[in-house]
């Protein structure tokens, strides 16, 4: 069955998301669009967050796919969108 997944990823500018899922085996579709063998991923600028006078940006990726193809992808994305020190 196939999901539809949105995620937030702050402090990974659009560009570096759409470089990331290449390196995952994307390939650019749209200007916003990547797939995948198995998923499609549409992606734009997350809103901005504000804790006390710092703001982080960030890209929001919305993923379709069967859950388990997903799940593959999550957890090789997770490794690459680690951010060590904030």
């Amino acid at each position: 069955m196939r999901v539809r997944v949105e995620h937030d990823y702050y402090g990974v500018p659009l560009w570096l998301m759409k470089e990331y899922l290449m390196q995952l085996g994307g390939r650019e579709v749209d200007e916003n669009v990547i797939e995948g063998e198995g998923w499609r991923a549409e992606l734009r600028k997350a809103e901005r967050r504000h804790i006390g006078s710092l703001s982080v940006g960030g890209a929001t990726t919305i993923f379709f796919g069967e859950q388990e193809t997903l799940d593959v992808l999550f957890e090789r994305l997770h490794w690459k969108t680690l951010r060590g020190g904030g």
